[in-house]
Parts: structure tokens; sequence; C-alpha cells
């Protein structure tokens, strides 16, 4: 059973949530038209997405250092928009937990078929495997996720 209810309730955090659960609704209704017409949504929802994580690039620092790229991808807006927690940093790892995701907020109100919303969820990670594919120095790794069942979704970037 899927749990991801928000405890940050500012109103631009409300506000951004409603965009995102909205960028949601249109990836559902894509991969899901495309799903049911017989494409594979694995490999155009990935590059797609994939591309718009490399698209985010300019957003992020210039950096090789861990430390300095965590405090950009943790700012407090995304902060609180996810609530996410840093569970470990140092110079080689950095451990962060997601505690709510609007995606998938909306994604559970249009539909109950679980391994879809496992799919379209590691589908939409692409946007931040996109991202590091733009940094030579770190990679991403996914683990556990909300849409999983999880109460968290798990992200761990490593200095390579």
């Amino acid at each position: 059973m899927i749990t991801n209810l928000p405890t940050v309730t500012d109103d631009l955090i409300v506000k951004l949530r409603q965009a995102s659960e909205n960028r949601g609704v249109w990836v559902y209704f894509l991969l899901k038209t495309a799903h049911d017409k017989g494409y594979d949504i694995e490999d155009f929802g990935r590059r797609a997405i994939r591309a718009l994580g490399r698209s985010n690039r300019s957003q992020y620092p210039d950096t090789d250092d861990l430390r300095i790229f965590v405090a950009a991808f943790m700012a407090d807006t995304p902060k609180k928009l996810f609530e996410m927690e840093l569970i470990r940093l140092d110079d080689r790892e950095a451990k962060i937990d997601f505690h709510y995701c609007p995606m998938c907020g909306a994604w559970t109100r249009l539909t109950r078929d679980q391994r879809f919303l496992e799919k379209i969820c590691d589908i939409a990670m692409d946007v931040d495997r996109g991202l590091f594919d733009t940094y030579d120095c770190f990679e991403f790794s996914l683990g556990k996720t909300i849409c999983q069942g999880h109460g968290v979704c798990e992200i761990t970037i490593r200095k390579k």
C-alpha cells in the first residue's frame, strides 16, 4: 500500500506541488496512452524524460564537489517540495530520502495498477538520471520508492 502524505503546507509549496502533480498527470496519460496502443514506453518515455533531465543542468552548479552539489540539489524549495531528508553526506557519497512525491500522489488517484505505477515512477526518475549524465564526476542510484509501497524514495549520489 502506498503512503504518500505531505506534511509541509506552506502556500508556495502547495502551489508548486499542484504544478508537479499536473506534470505527473501529463506523464501518466502520455505513457498510459502509448502503453495501451502497444508502444514501448520504456524506449521513448525514458529517452524523452532523460533528455529533460539533461536540459536541467543549467540549474545546478558546475562542480565536482559533492557537498556543493548536494547543497544546490537540496535547496530550500525542492527540499520542502519533496520533503527531503539528508541521511548521510561525506566527500564521497550522499544519501537522501524523499518523504513525499507529488507525481506519485497524482498517479495513485488515476490508477491502482501497481506494476504500471512502479514502471512510470522509474521512467520519471530518468529526469534525475539525465541530470547526472551531464556530470562526469557523479553517479546517481535509486533505491526504494514510494510507488513501490515504501515510505520514502531513496537516492544515492556518489563520486565516481
